[in-house]
């Protein structure tokens, strides 16, 4: 009968993963940030697609509101007058989240397939 060493075959002993997946499940804690990121940033993705099928189908009128997005507020203030404009929150406020979101979600999807 044949005998197979499987000393020589084992990939633990040469201290390789067994399967791909294993390398990026011990990734010392990269997974949770870009799960968090990934989250958010499809968050605020929908709500900004969400928002501009809104105000197109209205004719582009900002004076209405989606109830869709986010209220931003500008400065500290929780009040209503120191709300932002629908405009402002769906052309720039909301595109600049999701640039940032991505921006800091690169490094660590560039890390964990650096591996």
């Amino acid at each position: 009968m044949l005998e197979v060493d499987w000393q020589k075959y084992s990939w633990a002993q040469r201290g390789q993963s067994v399967g791909s997946i294993e390398k990026y499940l011990d990734s010392h804690g990269e997974i949770v940030p870009i799960t968090l990121l990934s989250l958010v940033l499809v968050f605020l993705i929908s709500v900004e697609i969400r928002e501009i099928l809104f105000y197109r189908k209205n004719g582009w009128n900002f004076d209405l509101d989606s109830n869709v997005g986010l209220k931003v507020y500008n400065g500290d203030s929780n009040s209503e007058e120191d709300l932002t404009s629908n405009k402002s929150r769906v052309c720039y406020g909301t595109p600049f989240a999701i640039a940032v979101c991505a921006i800091a979600l690169i490094p660590f999807v560039l890390f964990l397939f650096s591996k």
